[in-house]
Formats: structure tokens, C-alpha cells, sequence
């Protein structure tokens, strides 16, 4: 089972960047908003929860990123790492990354307020980055040994030991430019998911109708997030703003 697990997060590796937009294209194509047990109140609060849920699994990238960005991104599409990164939020938890892209799943899910993402979607979802993270932890094994087996019995796969965090973080530097630089494009298609999902829902319950008011305001809430992304992703070319000086 174990070996499946590790092939199958191969696999997903591979293709991993794509993994927020089919996470969208499948719940464009099953989704079928509802109101939450029939509760608007409640139903209400799910997608106030899911923002926030979604907004704080971005808040984990961003910190992530900004104290150590490491090489498990991987090289030629194949799980690589030249050194083990055992700093920064590594030092709280071995996964900070993957945590926050769950949160941000979970976030998008409940804003949905589909059941069959909760069913369907999600899980798959969630079990393809447990798939992923089995595929990394038998190649850093391998190329680490003694090293990673210590760094394994000090540090959890996933939750944060939090009560370090102030310990480990503070006589940190905190590179805000590297941050945003490398994750322009995962906080642009979060909001923009955040700004279209609740248009999808609501049209889905009450009809174009409902939405078609709002349609202006919409569309420019898209085209301020197009457009704040366009301007960074060419100050990042012109390696302005996002770099520090002489970098």
C-alpha cells in the first residue's frame, strides 16, 4: 500500500501546479451549490468561515515562503532537494506548504457550499497531497538518511507545534519581496476564486437574475485583481519592487 501510495505521489507531482484549477474546473463541472441544511443563517456563516479558512491557508504560504523557500518544488518535474531545510516554519512543521494549499481547499469548499465537493472533490483533493507528501518523504529518506529520520522525530508531518513558533520565527528575517515574488500567482487565483465563487453560487440558486445587478461591481473587482497581477508579474520581469536591491 505504501509503495502505491509513494508511485501515486510521483505521479501528482508532476502535475501538482495544476491542482487548484481542476480543483475549480471539477467543481464547476459536479458542484451543485445548496443551502447548508436547508439554514440561511448558517449557510451564511460556512462561507464567512471558508473565506477566512481559505485566506489563512494563503497567510501560511506567504510565511512560509518569506522565512525559507526550499527546492522540494522539485526539479524536471520529479521530486529533488539539494539540501534539507530545516528552518523557518520547516522548523514547526515538516509540510508548512501543503498545510496551507489544504486550508485553502477546505476554505474554497465551504465557500462552494456544494456537497459533492465535500464528498467528492475535497477528499480526492486531500489524498492526492497525502500521495505527494509520501513521494517526498521516501526521497528525502533516501537522500538524507540518519539526518532526515532526526529531523522527522523532532518536527510533525503537518500540524505546526505553535508554542515554538515565537522561539524559532523571531531572530528570523522576514523577506516579504521573496514571498510575494513566488507566490504571485497562487494569492491572484485565490482571489479571483473568492471573488467568482459566490456569483456561481448565487446564480446557481437564483438564477442570472439575482446576479445581474451586481454584474458591474463584479467585473471590476476581477479587473482590479488582472490588473494588480499583470503590474507585479512585470515589476517581478523588470526584477523591480519584489527583489531586494543589488538581488
Amino acid at each position: 500500500m505504501r509503495g502505491w501510495n509513494v508511485a501515486a505521489g510521483n505521479f501528482f507531482f508532476k502535475y501538482r501546479n495544476a491542482l487548484f484549477p481542476a480543483l475549480f474546473a471539477l467543481m464547476a463541472l459536479i458542484g451543485r451549490p445548496q443551502v447548508i441544511l436547508g439554514n440561511p443563517a448558517l449557510d451564511r456563516a460556512l462561507g464567512v468561515c471558508g473565506v477566512l479558512v481559505a485566506l489563512t491557508g494563503q497567510l501560511v504560504r506567504l510565511v512560509t515562503i518569506g522565512y525559507e523557500y526550499i527546492e522540494r518544488g522539485g526539479k524536471g518535474g520529479k521530486v529533488y532537494a539539494s539540501r534539507l531545510v530545516q528552518g523557518g516554519v520547516y522548523a514547526l512543521t515538516r509540510n508548512p506548504m501543503y498545510l496551507g494549499n489544504g486550508l485553502i481547499a477546505i476554505g474554497i469548499s465551504l465557500v462552494a457550499g456544494a456537497p459533492l465537493m465535500y464528498l467528492i472533490v475535497l477528499p480526492l483533493f486531500l489524498y492526492i497531497y497525502q500521495a505527494i507528501i509520501a513521494a517526498e518523504e521516501a526521497y528525502l529518506r533516501r537522500q538524507f538518511g540518519a539526518e532526515y529520520e532526526r529531523y522527522c522525530a523532532e518536527v510533525n508531518r503537518l500540524l505546526p507545534a505553535l508554542r515554538h513558533a515565537r522561539r524559532i520565527l523571531a531572530p528570523l528575517s522576514y523577506d516579504w519581496r521573496q514571498a510575494v515574488r513566488k507566490d504571485l500567482s497562487t494569492m491572484a487565483g485565490l482571489f479571483l476564486g473568492l471573488i467568482l465563487l459566490p456569483v456561481f453560487r448565487r446564480m446557481w440558486l437564483e438564477g442570472w437574475e439575482a446576479v445581474r445587478e451586481e454584474l458591474p461591481q463584479t467585473v471590476t473587482a476581477l479587473l482590479v485583481v488582472l490588473g494588480f497581477y499583470g503590474v507585479a508579474i512585470a515589476l517581478k520581469k523588470q526584477r523591480k519592487v519584489f527583489y531586494a536591491r543589488g538581488g
